[in-house]
């Protein structure tokens, strides 16, 4: 892994460039999203490829990579967030350059689907990122939710975790690794893998079958992810529709596969596909204390996080 690269906080008024790398856009849904972004001050800047549509992708392969790589290269965009997740990223990967993001660091925003690009730009450009909600799936939703702030420089809020969302007992801390599931393990063997060791990893998914689950943490686990791995955070899962299971079903399955990791494991951190998720900073230290119920992280520009609280 490569040393943190921290990027500049989010300023008021700042220009946000808009990408789309992976499904194609809902014009209404971003249209709303960028409306929120507008009223909050910030001017907005589509990449040229925003509205395309190509199947089950937002353009092709180059379109969707170039649209992207527009908006690295230009001065007067001080941030990319991106519309929507779905399917597509790690296709665009072979065609980026990480000295284009190496070479003025700026905030990236974004989750589920973008896990592989920001899995690749930890690993090739140091580049820290955020994961939380997107423009045209969840930012419109102006009320309760922590981006901007995160964003901005605040330290996010320590999250209490109660003694029943705590599936293996002790402490770890490190650097802040992970993203959606699916995509985690479908990055096993390659370049762009996340490397667990020393780190803290934060997974989430959604309408996902336990057998589904427990099929891609095995794929993790056995392609070495887990190997000297500091603890785990889980956050929202929503069990899948076919299998009849209920979010019980998901809670006592995953007692039972971590029951007696040997690190650190909770679940019910709000963040992830949820209306309103939590905006996580990738790349920064992360503290679990698993005994005492606390998740602790840092903040863009702020001193790392604090020592242990009681």
């Amino acid at each position: 892994m490569m040393d943190p690269l921290c990027p500049p906080p989010l300023r008021p008024g700042a220009t946000i460039g808009v990408a789309a790398i992976s499904g194609p856009i809902e014009p209404e849904r971003l249209d709303a999203g960028v409306a929120a972004l507008e009223r909050r001050g910030y001017r907005i800047v589509l990449a040229s490829n925003v509205k395309a549509r190509r199947r089950f992708l937002a353009g092709t392969d180059a379109e969707r990579a170039e649209g992207y790589r527009e908006l690295l290269r230009r001065d007067d965009v001080d941030a990319v967030f991106f519309a929507r997740g779905g399917y597509g990223a790690a296709r665009v990967l072979p065609l980026l350059d990480p000295e284009e993001a190496r070479a003025r660091p700026r905030v990236h925003l974004g989750g589920s689907d973008l896990t592989a690009l920001f899995a690749y730009l930890a690993r090739r450009a140091g580049l820290v990122t955020f994961y939380g909600p997107m423009v045209a799936t969840g930012i419109a939703s102006e009320d309760g939710l922590d981006w901007e702030s995160v964003l901005r420089g605040a330290v996010p809020e320590p999250h209490l975790v109660p003694e029943r969302d705590v599936l293996a007992g002790g402490a770890g801390e490190g650097p802040l690794v992970g993203g959606c599931l699916s995509i985690l393990a479908s990055l096993c063997g390659t370049p762009d893998a996340v490397v667990g060791r020393g780190a803290v990893l934060f997974w989430e998914d959604v309408n996902e079958e336990t057998y589904r689950l427990d099929r891609m943490l095995t794929q993790l686990e056995g392609s070495g992810t887990f190997d000297g791995l500091q603890a785990m955070v889980i956050g929202s899962i929503s069990p899948g529709s076919r299998g009849g299971e209920s979010p019980g079903t998901v809670e006592a399955w995953l007692g039972e596969y971590f029951a007696g990791a040997p690190f650190p494991v909770v679940r019910g951190l709000p963040a992830g596909h949820l209306a309103r998720p939590r905006t996580l900073p990738l790349g920064l230290p992360a503290r679990v204390d698993a005994n005492a119920g606390r998740i602790e992280f840092s903040g863009l520009g702020a001193p790392p996080v604090t020592p242990w609280r009681t």
